[in-house]
């Protein structure tokens, strides 16, 4: 029953469940009186109240999931980030420490030749590739 409420419900929404209730409140109050009526009525909205009730669990349930997985995906983010952060600082070390061995081959080179009035082309591609 709460399964036909509910394919009611989703093709009709709100206003065709209110007009079905009726309509079988009415139907019940003509077959079966009065005390037949109010409970079908009564029954009608216990259903139906049980059919939003069991929604909203089923939204509070994919809200619940759909924090924890934003917290997930924050906590990933934080970890690349971190990642990118150590990545970058090993590169900046790497290139500092590739410099400083081309400047000392350059100095060691310059020093070789005391007695040249200028520097080389080489010595200028070498000082171009610092």
């Amino acid at each position: 029953m709460t399964a036909l409420l509910g394919l009611l419900g989703s093709g009709l929404g709100p206003a065709g469940i209110v007009a079905a209730l009726v309509a079988a409140t009415v139907a019940a109050w003509v077959y079966l009186g009065r005390a037949g009526a109010v409970a079908v009525a009564l029954l009608g909205l216990v259903l139906v109240a049980y059919v939003a009730g069991s929604r909203q669990a089923t939204v509070a349930a994919e809200l619940s999931s759909a924090k924890a997985d934003a917290a997930r995906a924050v906590a990933a983010l934080a970890e690349e980030r971190r990642q990118v952060e150590a990545a970058a600082s090993i590169a900046a070390e790497d290139a500092a420490a590739a410099a400083a061995t081309r400047l000392r081959e350059l100095e060691e080179a310059l020093a070789g030749q005391p007695d040249t009035p200028c520097a080389t082309a080489d010595d200028a591609r070498r000082l171009r590739d610092l």
